[in-house]
């Protein structure tokens, strides 16, 4: 593996991910490397020290940065062997820093809370600033979501039937849920898994003497906003295994629900579609905290080209 300190190129694709010492930062630098890996692209690890840490001078500050680079450097060597590494420290807040990286880059990480023995390395908290600040998309991972499915089939019992590596997406219409699906559906087809598609619906609610059209089908509004999404995945992705689910019910309880056991689930990060009840603002927040697996969230420029994460 090569291991670098400068910023390096500015290559578009590169991964960033936000280490702060702490577990669920090293775990998000195991999925940020074996993403990199599996895109053929480098991965930097930032730190930030935070304006609540003092370093006594600079040698302490070089000092404490070189440990968590050696260690971060080498887990992300254990899960990707011959990967680029790069490593940058500042004496900055997280979130600017990391909204700075994320402008030149194509995914960042971050852990989803914990601070790490550092005082000011809050990365934790700062993953839901970088979802709402982020050039780019962001996939926020906690503890529990490091064991990939490819870990997860070596602890089966001989003659155990194969576990299905499954991907959610929740669709809403929007632009940005569309390159969600997009970029959902890109990581299925390099890594196998199922791309599983979600939109819900909700009664409308009735306002004084206001009539309800009797055509009013909003189950059938939901499928026909579905299918729009699913067709130009199909034709895209002609190999891949595509299910597609109406449910009926809050967008955050029905994709919290369908994340356990998936690898990913992947949401727009704003926007209301053309059928009511699928608002991907408040749900990429309410899925950051309690989905039981990653949760990409589309950020950035991106969002228009669906192609270009």
């Amino acid at each position: 593996m090569t291991a670098s300190t400068d910023r390096g190129s500015t290559d578009s694709g590169r991964v960033v991910v936000g280490f702060d010492g702490s577990e669920a930062a090293s775990h998000a630098v195991h999925w940020a490397a074996r993403k990199a890996a599996r895109r053929g692209t480098d991965l930097r690890i930032v730190t930030a020290f935070g304006s609540d840490f003092a370093f006594t001078d600079n040698e302490e500050f070089d000092s404490t940065a070189a440990k968590l680079s050696d260690r971060a450097v080498r887990e992300a060597g254990e899960v990707a062997p011959g990967l680029t590494v790069e490593y940058r420290s500042a004496r900055d807040l997280p979130t600017p820093v990391l909204r700075q990286e994320s402008e030149d880059a194509g995914l960042l990480v971050v852990g989803s809370r914990g601070r790490g023995g550092f005082s000011g390395l809050l990365l934790g908290s700062v993953s839901r600033q970088c979802v709402h600040r982020s050039h780019c998309p962001v996939v926020v991972i906690r503890p529990s979501d490091n064991r990939d499915s490819a870990t997860q089939q070596s602890d089966l019992a001989p003659g155990s039937a194969p576990l299905t590596r499954r991907i959610v997406v929740g669709v809403d219409g929007s632009p940005s849920s569309t390159a969600a699906l997009t970029w959902a559906a890109e990581e299925a087809e390099s890594t196998g898994a199922t791309l599983e598609l979600i939109h819900t619906w909700e009664w409308m609610a009735s306002s004084g003497w206001a009539m309800v059209p009797s055509n009013f089908d909003p189950r059938e509004d939901a499928r026909t906003v579905l299918n729009q999404a699913a067709d130009p995945v199909r034709l895209l992705f002609p190999g891949l295994e595509l299910t597609t689910r109406v449910v009926e019910g809050r967008a955050s309880d029905a994709l919290t629900r369908a994340s356990l056991g998936a690898e990913l689930l992947a949401v727009g990060c704003r926007g209301h579609g053309e059928a009511s009840g699928m608002v991907l603002g408040s749900v990429s927040d309410y899925c950051v905290t309690h989905a039981s697996c990653p949760v990409l969230i589309m950020r950035g420029t991106t969002a228009g080209d669906p192609r270009a994460a």
